[in-house]
This record gives C-alpha cells, sequence and structure tokens, in this order.
C-alpha cells in the first residue's frame, strides 16, 4: 500500500491535536494492536502526542508512549510483545497455586472472615508474572515503582504531549487519571472523578489493569487502585482535557444486530460465567461506545450552531473503531489451549454453556486468540481506513471542551 501523503487539511492549516484512547478488556486489547497494525503500515511516521488507556489498553497506550522509535517500530515492537505472550506470562496458572488461593477464598467464607489461610486473601490470581513481564518490556530493571524513562524521553522530545492511564481507587471509590506530560498541563476535577500528574510506573499500568477480584489491588500512595474501567464514566474525558480535537478509540465491544441481540445466548438458568461476562461488559466495554455517542451527539448539535454561540464547547473529530466480529465467540474456539487445571475451573463457572463466553475472552491470553484478534483488527481497520485518513487531516477548534 502507498504511504499516505503529507497531514494536511484543504486549507493548509495545521491540524488539531490527536489523541488516540484504549479501553480495557483483557486479551481483547490484542485487538486493538491489530488496528494499529494497519495505520502503522498506512502512516508510518506517525505521531500522535496524547495518548490515553484503562485496563488492558493501558499496556498498549504506556507501551506507544515510551517506545524510542518511529510508530512503525513501536507497533511492530508491541505486536510481538502479544505474539509471543502466554497466560503464565499474566498470572499464574499452575495448580498449586490456583488450588491455594481457591481454599483460602473457601476458609475465609465458610468461617466467616476468622479463618485467613496463609493470609488475608486478596486475588483469585497471582499476577507477579504480568509485572515482571511488563517491568523487562518498559526497561525498568524489575522495578514497578520507578519511573518509566521512555515517556519522559518522548515528551522532552516534543514527539508526545501527555500519557494518562486511568484507575479506581478502593479507597476512596473515586476514578483517578494518572498523568505524565509536558510542563504546564493541569489536573482536573469532576464529581467522583480526578487527574492526578505524576510520573508513570509499571505499579500504575498494573493497578490500571486489574480486574476486580480476579487481579489483586495495586497500592499507590496510600490507597489502593484497580481496574480504571470500574468507576471511569465518561473513558473520553482524559483525552479532551488534555487538548484533543481529534480522537481515535478504539472499542473492543461487539456492536451485535437486532437479530443477534434476540438470539439467546444461553438455554436455561444463565451460569456464573454468563453473569460475570455481562457484568464485565458492562464495566470495561459499554462507556467507550456511550460516551463517543455522546460526543458525536455534541458535535451534531455545535455544528447547528454558530462559532460564536457554542461558547466554551468545540466540535470533537471523532473515530470509534470496533469489531465486526464477536469476540466472545472467537473465544469459545481457543478454549483448549488454556492449561488444563485453570480450564477445568473455568468450566465449573459455565464458560461451556455460553454461546458468548466474554469472561473467558478476558483472559484467554493464548496465542492463537491473540493472533486472530490482530487478524481481525487490521482487517477492520483496513475497512475504515477512509475515515481514519479524514480524521488524521481535520482541523480542530483551538480550544477543548470542558467534560
Amino acid at each position: 500500500m502507498p504511504p499516505m501523503p503529507p497531514i494536511t487539511s484543504p486549507s493548509g492549516k495545521r491540524p488539531g491535536e490527536l489523541a488516540l484512547v484504549m479501553g480495557g478488556g483483557g486479551a481483547r486489547a490484542a485487538y486493538q494492536v491489530g488496528m494499529l497494525r494497519a495505520l502503522a503500515r498506512r502512516v508510518p511516521d506517525l505521531e500522535i502526542p496524547i495518548i490515553t488507556g484503562v485496563s488492558a489498553g493501558a499496556i498498549n497506550a504506556v507501551h506507544l508512549a515510551a517506545h524510542p522509535g518511529t510508530f512503525a517500530e513501536a507497533v511492530h515492537d508491541l505486536s510481538g510483545l502479544w505474539e509471543k505472550l502466554r497466560i503464565e506470562d499474566v498470572f499464574r496458572v499452575d495448580s498449586p497455586s490456583l488450588t491455594r488461593n481457591l481454599m483460602h477464598w473457601g476458609l475465609q467464607l465458610l468461617s466467616g472472615g476468622l479463618i485467613r489461610g496463609a493470609g488475608e486473601m486478596r486475588s483469585l490470581v497471582d499476577t507477579a508474572p504480568l509485572a515482571r513481564f511488563l517491568s523487562g518490556a518498559l526497561g525498568t530493571g524489575g522495578r514497578n515503582d520507578v519511573p518509566i524513562e521512555g515517556i519522559r524521553a518522548n515528551l522532552a522530545s516534543g514527539r508526545l504531549r501527555a500519557l494518562a492511564l486511568s484507575t479506581s481507587s478502593y479507597t476512596t471509590g473515586r476514578s483517578v487519571t494518572w498523568v505524565e506530560g509536558r510542563p504546564g498541563l493541569e489536573p482536573w476535577e469532576r464529581p467522583m472523578r480526578r487527574a492526578r500528574l505524576q510520573r508513570i510506573t509499571v505499579d500504575h499500568v498494573m493497578a490500571s489493569a486489574a480486574l476486580p477480584l480476579l487481579f489483586p489491588a495495586i497500592r499507590i500512595g496510600d490507597e489502593w487502585y484497580g481496574d480504571g474501567g470500574i468507576r471511569l464514566s465518561a473513558p473520553l474525558s482524559p483525552a479532551l482535557h488534555l487538548g484533543a480535537d481529534r480522537i481515535l478509540a478504539i472499542s473492543t465491544r461487539f456492536d451485535r444486530s437486532e437479530a443477534e441481540e434476540a438470539s439467546p445466548q444461553v438455554l436455561g438458568y444463565p451460569p456464573p460465567a454468563q453473569v460475570a461476562g455481562q457484568l464485565m461488559n458492562a464495566i470495561f466495554l459499554d462507556l467507550l461506545d456511550q460516551d463517543s455517542w455522546r460526543v458525536e451527539q455534541t458535535n451534531k448539535l455545535l455544528r447547528g450552531l454558530p462559532p460564536e454561540d457554542r461558547g466554551d464547547l468545540r466540535v470533537v473529530d471523532i473515530v470509534t473503531l470496533r469489531p465486526t466480529a464477536d469476540l466472545g465467540k472467537l473465544a469459545a474456539d481457543f478454549e483448549l489451549d488454556l492449561p488444563r487445571f485453570f480450564r477445568f475451573l473455568l468450566r465449573g463457572l459455565g464458560t461451556d454453556r455460553t454461546r458468548s463466553p466474554d469472561l473467558l475472552s478476558f483472559v484467554l491470553f493464548e496465542p492463537g486468540y491473540v493472533c486472530r484478534l490482530m487478524d481481525l483488527g487490521e482487517r477492520d481497520a483496513e475497512a475504515r481506513m477512509g475515515e481514519l485518513e479524514d480524521t488524521l487531516r481535520s482541523v480542530g477548534d483551538p480550544e477543548p471542551p470542558e467534560r
């Protein structure tokens, strides 16, 4: 495919600030990498000054923000990391570890909390392997609490304006977005959500990606943090606060047709896996699509007003990319790739009794599934490359809206 012409608007004006927004979804985040591969092939030297991520999308976001090479080189390396990823690189799935965790939970439940086994139970799985994996990939020398130097280097060079990772504070119940950016950025605060300016570490990434109950919470300062999708009611707000007026948002939620919605995903009483999958979809996947819809509706209203009547608001060009196939159904094809005992436990929750095992898709960090998602993301991005190019060339309004 020929390289994309230089990014300029028809008027010759400089395009407004571009932001990349990546939502969550556990292993589904591999789909985002496929979309980035298609974009990198088309625009290998693309610069994205504002990058935001939540949950598993935070892993992709911090890699792009810290990489020293071009956009194409960063995406190539990110793709390589996902291709070699195994579930053992994310959390421990050996039988002794899982059995011990389950026994600790059982003792606490059956004793009313009086018996805590070998210590306080914090999660169903141990994510120490993911922390080691990220530390190695991001060059922090095995330290989770030290700043990721690549981010500062890209900020100093001017390639990056800001990186923002969202978390949820279990201590206060608020959504907290951690921002590392150029001098002059101001934190913001809204009801139940706020931003903090701080150098990003592996701990921030681990906190943003800490699926509730399944993964342990991470302590940052005096508070404990978990997955950023839990309380983030406006996933696009960090990008808008940071000055974006062009947004590429990548969702991992499949938009079912009316016929597909009418078709039951499970026959009979829903098993725990079906209920858990619906809850995870509602928490981690639906909000990005809803927020994108609100921005698009606001754009329609603003376009009907003369600029002098828009106040502090302005039109934000946004392209929301999402899968053209059900990622939950795709996961069912790769269930046998999971370690035997872990697969046995998931089947105990009923993952084999639902037609779209969404819970399975969140934890299926295995090469077959990951590569299928990346290939799908690549094809989906190619199909919408015209829209992407239009957004890359568009000129935004001068001031960011309040969100």
